[in-house]
């Protein structure tokens, strides 16, 4: 059944629906790391008031070659001294103020990245869809799912809670994923062309760059997930959850045209990029 709540954007017949749910698609950065910022930002600054306090000390004032009294030598770095300690104020104070105050925010530190260890290929039994014996449980597992690499084209997953499974480079086209949680899984660099995640929980899953040509994603929770570079030819978004912010971005891909073959949606259309005015 339909979401059929305002607060998502993506539904094709929700399109006059308002209240678009705002929902961040990254993991908030810590504190400490926006202080480790501002830290190196301050030691730059810092280091360039030490430069500009040796140019003050010895270009700031340049005495002419005929300038023989001792008395105008001196004064002239006096005076070279003091600028520099000017600017060595200024870029101290600077610095001070930039340690405290948030940095911007860079998507390629924003985003916690997935650091797996190396494929077991001794394990003949790795490549088979299993459920969480834990629940979903926030992609908590008892035994980590490696799927990257696998060839499961056309197997089913309906069903299923794959949380938290690696699914990167691994070949998915046709699998039904049918009431599948699969949430927080990392599927980027894969294949799931024509793939069915009718009703299925995929939020915050990484499709970064993989390829979903005809894929059905209809009456599906995708808040805070990412399809960077991902190739969305003849998707159907038809009715699912996608936050606002995700849209925009979604919407802003080129490969997101066409009409699924099997539903007869219009890829954009279905998507909600009508509801941001990203009309093309």
């Amino acid at each position: 059944s339909s979401f059929g709540s305002s607060s998502f954007l993506p539904s094709k017949s929700q399109r006059q629906g308002s209240g678009a749910m705002l929902h961040n698609r990254y993991m908030a950065t810590p504190r400490r790391a926006t202080l480790h910022h501002g830290s190196l930002r301050g030691l730059a600054l810092a280091a360039g008031a030490a430069v500009a306090l040796w140019f003050g000390n010895r270009c700031f004032v340049n005495p002419s070659s005929d300038a023989k009294v001792e008395g105008l030598l001196v004064e002239g770095n006096v005076a070279g001294q003091r600028r520099g300690l000017l600017l060595a104020l200024a870029g101290g104070v600077a610095a001070t103020a930039n340690v405290g105050l948030p940095q911007p925010a860079h998507a390629g530190f924003e985003r916690m990245r997935v650091a797996s260890g190396p494929i077991d290929r001794r394990d003949k039994n790795r490549c088979k869809f299993a459920s969480s014996s834990m629940g979903q449980a926030n992609a908590a597992r008892d035994k980590l799912l490696d799927l990257r690499e696998c060839k499961m084209a056309g197997e089913s997953a309906a069903d299923k809670d794959i949380a938290g499974a690696l699914m990167e480079q691994g070949d998915f086209s046709n699998v039904d994923f049918t009431n599948t949680i699969m949430s927080k899984a990392v599927a980027q660099n894969a294949t799931f062309v024509g793939a069915n995640f009718k009703n299925a929980v995929v939020d915050r899953a990484t499709f970064d760059y993989s390829n979903l040509k005809g894929a059905i994603f209809k009456n599906v929770i995708l808040t805070g997930s990412t399809f960077e570079g991902a190739d969305l030819t003849n998707v159907d978004f038809t009715d699912s959850a996608i936050a606002a912010f995700d849209v925009k971005v979604m919407c802003k891909n080129p490969m997101l045209k066409g009409t699924n073959p099997v539903t007869r949606e219009d890829s954009y259309e279905s998507a909600g990029c009508y509801n941001q005015g990203l009309a093309r």
